[in-house]
């Protein structure tokens, strides 16, 4: 007997306990690919920043948007977040996005079903204790791109799509300022998002002339919200 691919999600939800009364429409959305880029027919791109790493390059980091006024999405790790609790009302109060980037980091793809449960849900929980919600955007870790079970696990706890992005800056190898610039530079297009992080002296380096250079391309920095609209 031939399955068709509608009845082989149907049935894959009803064999995980936590999706069993999610609507068709609903497994669709988890199965489909990661949200890499937005429109390439508007000139403006996202940077996104992992966030974890030191409290003091986070603020300065931060003060850098501030001062060129430029809105941006942060991936939070619930770790960092429950060590450092006032970072997630300063990033909301900066007019960025605040988003879930698991608990503590791990490599998604290598762990149990129970394991990635728990870190996409940890975070959330972080995230709901210190803003009231579990934040706009989940991207896991350790990896660009999800896996079905990852993609139905986030939508459990409220994410309708995982973030991946087509531009890595690669500034957590810390390769310099020079380096990060051109990796941005050589990528970059209309709807591009752009992978960042905090924790790292070369992204604070980078990130004036990294604006500026967007906008002489023409491409106008914003937050994921803006760059994807109702994809949340």
């Amino acid at each position: 007997m031939t399955i068709s691919r509608r009845n082989f999600l149907v049935g894959s939800a009803i064999a995980v306990g936590g999706l069993m009364q999610l609507p068709f429409s609903a497994l669709a959305s988890a199965a489909s690919p990661d949200i890499a880029h937005g429109s390439r027919s508007t000139p403006r791109v996202a940077l996104t920043f992992h966030g974890a790493g030191d409290l003091k390059i986070a603020h300065t980091l931060l003060n850098i948007l501030s001062s060129t006024k430029t809105q941006v999405s942060v991936f939070a790790v619930g770790t960092f977040l429950a060590s450092e609790p006032s970072i997630a009302k300063t990033i909301l109060d900066g007019g960025h996005d605040l988003g879930n980037h698991t608990m503590t980091h791990t490599q998604m793809k290598t762990i149990s079903a129970a394991k990635v449960d728990s870190e996409i849900a940890g975070c959330a929980n972080e995230l709901k204790k210190l803003i009231g919600n579990h934040g706009k955007w989940f991207r896991p870790s350790g990896t660009q791109y999800s896996t079905a079970l990852i993609r139905k696990t986030a939508l459990k706890y409220g994410y309708k799509n995982c973030i991946s992005y087509d531009v890595d800056s690669h500034d957590y190898q810390d390769p310099g300022k020079a380096a990060v610039l051109s990796n941005v530079a050589k990528d970059v297009k209309n709807g591009s998002i752009i992978s960042l992080h905090f924790g790292h002296q070369n992204t604070i380096d980078a990130l004036p002339r990294l604006i500026e250079n967007l906008h002489a391309k023409g491409l106008t920095p914003v937050t994921l919200t803006e760059l994807l609209g109702g994809a949340a």
